[in-house]
């Protein structure tokens, strides 16, 4: 099993908060074994100390360790993501495939979402955000000029234009529809292949957004997607 520090104090949380009784190393050690992973009783024992300065738990004389309130604090969070992980994982699976169908259906759940979110950046985006979003315009002007590949910029403006939304629900669902970086390089050498560049459907985006125009914000976005299906679909 991989080890991950996380993983190891999520399990060890677990087990603390399960028992509901002090644990010594001995018991710990030997339940992660269970779990799948090798650890000597020794660094179980200095993993326990490093929880201990981190608050996590709390030393009962000489019986052993329970889970402290931090503790339980520290396992919902490691729950929540170990859920959130695990269902981005699953979502993700349906888009495994670069078929046109596929690449379709994507470009069909980011229209709404895209152009709600250019909406918002255009009313809520703070002077920082919009110099952000300039230099990253710039940049990926100054790529597609250079016949450089764009498309981690390409996903650098759509995330940082949802964070200009201030809109967490919408950053999120940006974040997990571009997920997968290799969908940006398939777009972008199917949008190369048709003779266009980004940058410049991003660069009237940009404008939109910082004349504080939301509808036109809204619609520029919106025929930046449309013409992603376009040439999807061709």
């Amino acid at each position: 099993m991989v080890q991950s520090h996380d993983n190891v104090i999520y399990n060890i949380l677990l087990f603390l908060k399960e028992t509901n009784e002090p644990a010594g190393a001995g018991s710990v050690q030997r339940f992660l074994e269970k779990k799948g992973f090798s650890m000597a009783e020794a660094t179980v024992g200095r993993v326990l100390r490093d929880m201990d300065y981190e608050g996590y738990t709390e030393k009962v004389s000489n019986q052993g360790r329970t889970i402290s309130a931090n503790g339980e604090r520290r396992l919902r969070e490691l729950e929540e993501m170990r859920w959130h992980d695990k269902w981005t994982e699953g979502f993700l699976d349906v888009f495994e495939n670069t078929d046109k169908n596929y690449l379709l259906e994507l470009l069909e759940a980011r229209l709404p979402v895209e152009t709600t979110v250019a909406r918002l950046a255009a009313l809520n985006a703070t002077p920082a955000e919009i110099e952000e979003l300039r230099g990253v315009v710039k940049e990926q002007e100054r790529l597609a000029k250079s016949g450089s590949p764009v498309s981690a910029l390409d996903n650098e403006f759509h995330r940082t234009l949802a964070a200009a939304s201030h809109n967490q629900i919408l950053e999120a669902i940006v974040e997990l529809l571009r997920k997968k970086e290799e969908y940006g390089r398939v777009f972008e050498k199917i949008r190369r292949d048709a003779g266009h560049i980004y940058n410049s459907e991003h660069l009237r985006i940009f404008e939109a957004v910082e004349a504080r125009d939301p509808e036109l914000a809204e619609l520029t976005m919106k025929r930046h997607i449309a013409n992603l299906i376009d040439s999807v679909s061709k």
